[in-house]
């Protein structure tokens, strides 16, 4: 397990007095006031050191509560010798290596991702010694905003379709019974509906048998005389059995009336759906690369812990959500977007995994 230390770089906090800080500080270390001169004299100064991270937050808690600031360093090893003992008394102090500040608490608010996950690499020191679950939280926020552009996206194809393409269709449809499982029509069958922009087979009624598989026909519906079958891909089809059906009257005012419904209603049913499925899927993608930034910290002979890792690794998935939800605003489409999104965030992950290394070690 990774072990930390406390250093002092002789910083207080706003609107605290040195003479009180001092004294607080004095208190803390029961020891002389004059003997705390020492901690801001020759800074930096190693507080405590070889400190588990639990107990490295709640002794900084207890510094901080004076009024001073400290910040919290990843150790290889313990040296054994600090200013604040074991029991809480003094002993020599001594030199802390140089290294960037450490802001005593967490330096950067929940909008600040937005824009620092693309370039900062303080920001992501910062996420990697405080963030932990508060880096959940971004997620799902990120989610919030990026389900909502794709939930407008998806009602714009809706509304294009009942306005442009649905009406033609609706037009061929006739009238369609359903009666103990049966499908009946009164229509020359097989029956073709197409799509009047292209001239594309759209569906095909045949209850005669004549017809039996959509692999007999281009079409994307087939209705026989007791299912409905639907072609998603290539390879991939959806069968409904409609023999359990009793009684079932389709008409096209019935189909209009279907479409109006799934126009209004979608986007409030399939938000929390496609929110709940993202979220999830998300924080499986983040574990998996936090996973990976541990390994990276490791070949740079730092064992960063893994709450830690997981942390950077949703900031460095941060802006490919980002461009991903601005894509299908702009409605634009990118060639291999999928493998390009892949890599980006890999490169983040390496890129925050590196700033956390270089701010800890």
């Amino acid at each position: 397990m990774p072990r930390y230390r406390l250093i002092f770089d002789g910083h207080i906090q706003p609107k605290n007095s040195r003479e009180d800080v001092q004294r607080q500080l004095a208190d803390l270390f029961q020891v002389e006031p004059d003997q705390i001169e020492a901690l801001f004299s020759k800074p930096p100064v190693v507080l405590k050191e070889d400190l588990a991270y639990d107990d490295a937050l709640r002794d900084k808690a207890s510094f901080e509560a004076t009024g001073a600031l400290c910040r919290l360093e990843a150790q290889p090893s313990s040296s054994g010798t600090t200013l604040w003992g074991r029991n809480g008394r003094s002993s020599r102090p001594h030199a802390a290596k140089e290294t960037a500040p450490v802001a005593g608490t967490r330096r950067y608010g929940l909008w600040q991702p937005y824009y620092l996950a693309f370039f900062s690499r303080a920001f992501y020191a910062d996420v990697a010694a405080h963030w932990r679950r508060l880096a959940f939280v971004h997620l799902l926020l990120v989610l919030l905003l990026s389900t909502g552009v794709y939930m407008m996206h998806f009602h714009t194809l809706v509304t294009v379709l009942m306005a442009e393409e649905a009406p033609p269709i609706i037009a061929q449809i006739p009238e369609i019974r359903i009666h103990n499982g049966t499908v009946q029509v009164d229509v020359e069958e097989p029956y073709f509906i197409h799509q009047t922009n292209s001239g594309k087979l759209f569906a095909v009624i045949d209850t005669t048998g004549e017809i039996t598989s959509l692999k007999q026909t281009d079409a994307v519906l087939l209705l026989t005389g007791s299912r409905l079958t639907a072609r998603l891909s290539a390879n991939d089809y959806r069968v409904l059995d409609l023999s359990q059906i009793e009684s079932l009257q389709i008409n096209q005012a019935i189909v209009s009336q279907w479409l109006r419904d799934a126009q209004k209603w979608s986007p409030f049913i399939l938000f929390p759906l496609v929110l709940g499925f993202s979220f999830i899927f998300r924080s499986i993608q983040a574990l998996l690369y936090g996973g990976i930034g541990m390994m990276l910290a490791s070949m740079q002979k730092f064992t960063l812990p893994f709450g830690a890792a997981v942390s950077v690794a949703i900031m460095a998935m941060t802006p490919v959500l980002l461009l991903d939800a601005l894509l299908v605003l702009l409605n634009i489409y990118l060639p291999l977007w999928g493998l390009g999104g892949f890599l980006l965030a890999l490169g983040y992950l390496v890129f925050g995994i590196r700033a956390a290394v270089r701010e800890l070690q």
